[in-house]
């Protein structure tokens, strides 16, 4: 396959209609970036379509007979969005490889900045951390208390904020690409994957257009993937809980018969034991949730289905690039 120097890998889902406007903006910036008009010798922007429901895939097919630095990929149904830049990843033919959404939150503009501190420093991976975030405050705090659950799950030291906008050497993406999990949290894959780390400080955007596919619903869904793939400690939590209402029993069952046989009166707390009898319910569900959510997780890996399908791949063709050459001469 032919190389180039730079890869960008965006996932689409249903938001292809911001695709263009982020065309026009990554071309503007690399040019000035390269010094060169023609950049589609050294740069190559990485559409993954993740089955999307809408029309995407139509306005994306458009994208690469316009630009000469596009591809897209069609994968065969939606498989999510983690699975979706790992699709890219794999594709990415760059010495140094980088992902980031659509929707420019993440400004394009930082994209030279991030370049610069990778190429010129002995990093492995770069990654943006926002100065500010632009987001609601349910986000906000849901984003802050999921990273200090994480950090301590996994004894990570992931930072608060970190953005999707990331950059990679070629030998870090290698690396990623031998992982075939099922179930991804990016972050957590980072820190297990080792090589060198690097956090640059970055702006934050409102979101140019339309409301994120990325719901509440679908943040607590990672937030337990997070924790299931990269701990061990709720199944160490459920032992000691074990431990502890086992103590609690036995404290109170030796303090019932010892009322039994020293006080007249008859022993009380039928309501107490109602409550005790319903708590222990409810704790033993819980915990058989917890095991239940990792047979769950250990199933997706044993069946061993592939991490993605493709269903079509769309590249420029020679004519494309002519017409680009000759618009800009």
């Amino acid at each position: 396959m032919r190389t180039v120097r730079y890869s960008l890998v965006i996932p689409i889902y249903n938001d292809a209609y911001l695709a263009r406007d982020f065309c026009i903006a990554f071309r503007d910036v690399m040019e000035k970036h390269l010094a060169r008009k023609n950049i589609e010798d050294e740069v190559e922007l990485i559409f993954v379509n993740d089955g999307s429901a809408d029309d995407s895939i139509t306005t994306l097919k458009a994208l690469v007979s316009n630009f000469a630095f596009v591809r897209v990929i069609d994968l065969s149904r939606n498989f999510g969005q983690h699975i979706a830049i790992a699709c890219g990843l794999a594709e990415a033919r760059g010495q140094i490889v980088g992902r980031a959404n659509v929707d420019m939150q993440d400004p394009v503009l930082e994209i030279p900045r991030m370049l610069q501190a990778l190429e010129q420093s002995d990093t492995d991976i770069i990654v943006g951390v926002y100065q500010e975030r632009f987001s609601k405050i349910r986000d906000k705090l849901s984003a802050y208390f999921f990273y200090k659950f994480f950090n301590w799950l996994s004894n990570g030291t992931t930072p608060q904020n970190t953005s999707s906008l990331r950059f990679m050497s070629r030998r870090y993406v290698d690396a990623y690409n031998k992982l075939n999990e099922k179930t991804r949290f990016p972050q957590g894959l980072d820190n297990w994957l080792g090589f060198n780390h690097r956090y640059i400080s970055i702006a934050h955007s409102e979101r140019k257009d339309g409301q994120s596919s990325y719901t509440f619903k679908k943040r607590v869904k990672l937030g337990v993937d997070a924790a299931l793939s990269f701990s061990e400690r709720p199944l160490r939590l459920i032992f000691w809980l074990g431990v502890a209402f086992l103590a609690f029993g036995a404290a109170y069952s030796a303090y019932l018969i010892a009322w039994r046989f020293l006080s007249p009166d008859p022993i009380p707390g039928y309501a107490s034991l109602v409550i005790l009898f319903v708590t222990f319910c409810g704790i033993q569900n819980l915990c058989l949730g917890i095991v239940a959510q990792y047979i769950g997780k250990i199933l997706q890996e044993v069946l061993d289905r592939p991490l993605f399908l493709v269903k079509d791949r769309y590249e420029p063709s020679q004519k494309a690039r002519d017409d680009e050459h000759a618009a800009k001469q």
